[in-house]
């Protein structure tokens, strides 16, 4: 029984399907521009079933123009049933194909390559594939997101082929509401399919957080994210740093 919780608090841990902008889930539209970068690190505390997670992440974005960005991300496991280490890490572009009256859409595909310990749960041991489909609205202070997306995964144990799914959906949603040039109140919540074929309980979660730039450089950043059923982190709290040139 210890190690069924074990495995089921590594998926939920390591359900982070598309790169999004720290505290959030759900991503937005927004690309960086023609020749322009940014590099954002973070990290969160969560807990479920009684155990305590510690993991973080590490992205770089470029501007490969004024509507398409290329990115890496790496994750990284700091403390987990499973133990520590790097994930998959996943190589991806963002195109923002339409962008008017304050309404843009973009898709984001998405290459997961296998840097994982599989032994340790921080993998798969196979590439996968994401695509996203994402829509931002702004208005005023207000500006909405929603994401839409697929997962394909492969897997390297027999036993983690036969016990979790190969295709899976999420769905989420999330509202920015600008106080100021300066700061930002962020919502967030969403649904997915359990990556666990025997659980046909989805896991969802709400949260809120808050983020700061102090210039046009520099985001900060600090959330708490909180399950809506078993199935998600029962409690998560993270920290975040966003550097744009």
């Amino acid at each position: 029984m210890k190690k069924i919780l074990c495995a089921s608090w590594l998926l939920c841990v390591m359900m982070k399907p598309a790169f999004a902008a720290h505290p959030l889930v759900t991503d937005d539209a927004g690309v960086q521009g023609d020749g322009r970068h940014q590099i954002e690190t973070n990290t969160d505390w969560s807990r479920q079933a009684g155990q305590a997670g510690h993991t973080g992440a590490f992205t770089y974005t470029y501007g490969v123009t004024d509507r398409l960005d290329l990115f890496a991300n790496l994750p990284l496991t700091f403390q987990s049933p499973g133990g520590s280490g790097v994930g998959d890490y996943s190589l991806g572009a963002k195109w923002r194909y339409y962008d008017r009256d304050g309404l843009a859409l973009a898709l984001k595909p998405e290459l997961f390559l296998p840097s994982g310990d599989v032994d340790k749960g921080l993998g798969n041991g196979r590439s996968g594939l994401g695509l996203t489909a994402i829509a931002s609205y702004e208005t005023g202070p207000w500006t909405l997101h929603g994401n839409a997306g697929l997962n394909y995964s492969r897997y390297q144990l027999d036993s983690d082929d036969a016990a979790k799914r190969r295709l899976a959906w999420r769905t989420s949603a999330a509202v920015w509401y600008a106080l100021n040039e300066q700061w930002r109140l962020v919502a967030d919540t969403g649904v997915a399919q359990n990556a666990d074929r025997a659980n046909r309980t989805w896991p969802a979660y709400g949260l809120v957080g808050v983020i700061w730039s102090p210039n046009e450089s520099v985001d900060l950043d600090v959330g708490a994210k909180f399950g809506l059923n078993k199935a998600e982190v029962t409690r998560q709290f993270g920290l975040g740093v966003t550097l744009h040139f």
